[in-house]
């Protein structure tokens, strides 16, 4: 009775909306069907066209007051014969979509399935037929015991013809897939969309009160039928949302799913695309949960997540078999394609669809995505993409610019990348489109996250101050990960962007101002809720605190704690590494001991240590080291190697900069060869290499070390680059497939570097390592990489006939040569040698 009287809440609230706009057309031989109001401007209905009448085939038209005085399109709309359809209407542009289905349910409602029924422990395995309750939607309850090995499946004809389980236990069914477990006892509401192939079951009936069992996750959980608003509020009482209009009152309910203080309220009906907004003490607060938000607004949106899938469906992430595995490039949505020689459409530039926008050229040579393929890296890292505050407002609608360092909703894409900002089902769509596109061209995506602070308080003062540590270190606003709810709040907000948006790894700006007990604790949750993905996660390992006390120092992520949380497989950036081969970052100089690159008297045995994977020394992770010990990884996937990011001087222009110290010339050549042997060691060394976008064409900012709002004209890609340093893309391309192609450069434990890697220092400027590529399955069985800063080293060789793989500055060849006896490893190069 309980989902009955709900069922007819929803027809009563919808036919209310029914009168605003009509289907007419061949189905219902131009009558009057009214359309469902799906929230904003959004309608819809579905329809099964037969082969048409007698002026012509199937077809339809949308009317406004079902008289013919407004009608859409200007001519019919023409579909297939003897199809379903489901078909949506947006009265704001008028425009129209109709997407086949399998069926139109006798309710009206869109189905890909005839039937579908509940067989399991709980009906004797028996044949419970479910409900269409909604598009694509259904719905019944049943009666768990609880019983050991409690399990059920769903079948669509109830002959076990055709039936779906849940062999990865993630929520989605597979056809023929395992039964799925459950331990549940009582009366529980399952559901099943037929289309995403996406499950849920929570207990019966409606809440009102204490929904806690309903939810697992705070914010907004929709359902077809009542949606659950929840918020974390440990010191006001008077807490309330107003949904579409209408205020609630929410109450406190008891602790669950490791929540505390929360505040929750069960909402009646269909509530997708609906605004709704917090309040707490009377003050309008945004949801820190919210999967989307209007443009500079605090009201917040219901979204049916599963009602927004990629076009064509998920393709799956690409193989990632170890996180050595990973060559990254970090990449700024905006920078990529807003110049018109990216050769990307002109809508599409600056945004999602742009990043992905395929068989774009510029003066022969290729841009965009299939630059990045051509490159052969395996994963883009995105700069900010969640919603940000600075250029506040619908997107080109002023000449702003930034880099999204300033977050205001975590879990919301950022509206300046949309094309329909707000068309809110399009622009998570052209979000999910673009991580999609990139896997299915063999890259992974990474997002850069900003968890440590907020753009202003405003963002959760109003709900608690227990988010902001009570020290505002060095970035401001600094959020609390000492506190256990926001601890959750950063948790859940990874989990959300992992699953949902299927991102594969995680960038943390500015991490050391968080405990390193807490960053393994993230790594290790989704390593247990997502196993088998191998998500990267790694992040600045600075003080947020410089020439200050920050009385949680001991406890923070640095190189020297970092190693003791290996196990949850998160890592750091390894700035030893960095400065030891270019010196100082937002100039040309060279503390002592940095630039090997440049041949500036350098320290090699930190060139060593980072080529190594910046392994400890001992092989313990409870041993204590330096905060700042060059080696620090217990394992190599924790140092991620790289000489220029986003901060400071690009590659090319330290370069110059120096250069320009030295009084050489910028058209030098040597130059070029600084500009390849820098990333030639990076690429060939043990760890997980980094480049930053454009250095493999000689990106340039004109000298800017923090372009962070300096524009287009500062930031953006100019392709021209491509064509004037072809040499210096092939080599990054050469060097990325030689590593990608042999796993001797990839050793993935602390023991596999210590036993198979064999460094020596000969002499100035020289470090050669000898590599047992075997050991790691290569077909190079034994591999010497020499790195050359100085003068012609001429280099006694093992014995045996030897090819060389890469030298002289050359990316690797494609006829390697043989040699043996010795071989001349000349200055500012890389040296390959393989048996």
């Amino acid at each position: 009775m309980k989902k009955l009287s709900l069922l007819l809440a929803i027809t009563t609230l919808s036919s209310v909306a029914h009168a605003d706009w009509f289907f007419r057309g061949t189905p219902n031989s131009w009558g009057t069907t009214a359309m469902t109001a799906d929230g904003g401007s959004q309608y819809s209905t579905c329809q099964t066209f037969g082969t048409g009448d007698g002026n012509g085939g199937p077809r339809f038209k949308i009317d406004r007051y079902g008289d013919w005085s407004e009608n859409y399109p200007t001519s019919d709309y023409t579909v297939s014969s003897n199809k379903s359809y489901q078909i949506q209407f947006n009265a704001s542009t008028n425009a129209i979509t109709a997407t086949q289905v399998g069926s139109c349910g006798s309710s009206g409602f869109a189905q890909n399935f005839g039937q579908l029924y509940f067989r399991g422990t709980a009906n004797g395995w028996g044949t419970t037929a479910m409900d269409l309750v909604a598009d694509n939607t259904w719905q019944t309850t049943v009666s768990f015991d609880g019983q050991a090995n409690q399990r059920y499946k769903f079948d669509v004809y109830g002959n076990w013809a055709t039936n779906y389980g849940d062999t990865n236990a993630d929520g989605t069914l597979e056809q023929t897939g395992s039964d799925i477990y459950t331990s549940v006892s009582g009366d529980y509401l399952v559901t099943v969309n037929d289309q995403t192939l996406s499950y849920s079951i929570a207990p019966a009936g409606p809440c009102t009160s204490n929904c806690a069992a309903n939810v697992d996750m705070l914010g907004a959980v929709y359902s077809p039928t009542e949606t659950v608003f929840s918020i974390w509020s440990p010191d006001h009482t008077d807490v309330k949302v107003t949904v579409d209009g209408v205020l609630y009152t929410m109450n406190k309910v008891s602790n669950f799913n490791g929540y505390t203080d929360v505040y929750q309220v069960t909402v009646p009906g269909n509530l997708h695309l609906k605004e709704y907004t917090f309040h707490i003490n009377g003050i309008d607060v945004r949801d820190p949960y919210g999967k989307m938000i209007k443009p500079q607004s605090y009201k917040n949106i219901v979204m049916d997540m599963s009602r927004v899938q990629p076009t064509g469906g998920w393709a799956g992430a690409p193989t990632l078999v170890e996180r050595e595995d990973a060559v990254i490039y970090e990449v700024h949505v905006r920078d990529f394609t807003i110049d018109p020689t990216s050769g990307v459409s002109t809508v599409n530039r600056g945004k999602y669809d742009g990043m992905t926008q395929a068989g774009t050229t510029y003066n022969g040579v290729k841009t965009g995505i299939d630059h990045l393929k051509e490159l052969g890296v395996t994963h883009v890292q995105l700069l900010p993409v969640y919603d940000f505050a600075t250029c506040d407002g619908l997107p080109d609608s002023n000449p702003c610019y930034n880099w999204g360092y300033d977050p205001r909703n975590y879990n919301v894409p950022e509206e300046r990348y949309s094309k329909t900002p707000t068309n809110y089902e399009n622009r998570v769509r052209e979000f999910k489109n673009m991580v999609n596109e990139f896997h299915k061209a063999g890259i992974r995506v990474i997002m850069d996250v900003v968890y440590n602070h907020t753009y202003g308080f405003e963002m959760f003062e109003d709900i608690t101050g227990k988010y902001y540590y009570k020290q505002d270190l060095v970035v401001g606003n600094t959020i609390d990960d000492g506190v256990p709810m926001v601890n959750r709040m950063i948790r859940d907000s990874l989990e959300y962007w992992a699953t949902e948006y299927k991102i594969d790894g995680f960038r943390f700006d500015l991490v050391g101002v968080f405990g390193y007990e807490n960053f393994g604790s993230w790594g290790r949750h989704l390593d247990t809720e997502l196993p088998g993905r191998n998500i990267l996660m790694y992040g600045e390992p600075w003080p947020g605190c410089f020439g200050c006390v920050d009385e949680r120092e001991s406890s923070r992520v640095r190189l020297g704690t970092v190693g003791r949380v290996h196990d949850a497989h998160v890592g750091v950036f390894n700035p030893k590494f960095r400065e030891a081969l270019k010196g100082q970052n937002d100039n040309g100089g060279c503390n002592t001991g940095d630039c090997y690159a440049m041949n500036e008297s350098p320290d090699t045995w930190r060139i060593e240590v980072g080529s190594r994977g910046a392994i400890r020394y001992a092989n313990n992770k409870d041993t204590v080291i330096d905060t700042w010990d060059a080696m620090f990884a217990m394992d190599p996937e924790q140092s991620i190697n790289y000489v220029s990011a986003h901060d400071n001087l690009t590659l090319r222009d330290k370069i110059i900069e120096w250069a320009d110290l030295k009084g050489i010339a910028h058209s030098d050549p040597y130059l070029r060869r600084i500009q390849n042997f820098t990333n030639g060691v990076v690429l060939t060394s043990q760890g997980i290499p980094f480049l930053h976008g454009g250095v493999e064409m000689m990106r340039d900012k004109g000298g800017a070390h923090n372009s962070y709002n300096a524009g287009d004209g500062v930031n953006k890609y100019q392709w021209q680059w491509k064509v004037d340093n072809n040499d210096v893309f092939n080599y990054y391309a050469g060097v990325i497939a030689m590593r990608n192609a042999h796993p001797g450069f990839r050793m993935n434990t602390w023991s596999e570097v210590n036993n198979n890697v064999t460094t020596s220092r000969p002499r100035y400027g020289v470090v050669i390592n000898r590599i047992n590529g075997a050991a790691n399955g290569d077909s190079w069985s034994d591999i010497i990489v020499i790195y050359n800063s100085a003068d012609n080293y001429t280099y006694s060789l093992p014995s045996g006939t030897w090819k060389v793989a890469m030298e002289n500055g050359n990316p690797p060849s494609a006829s390697p040569r043989s040699v043996s006896g010795s071989i001349t490893a000349q200055g500012t190069a890389v040296t390959v040698l393989y048996k």
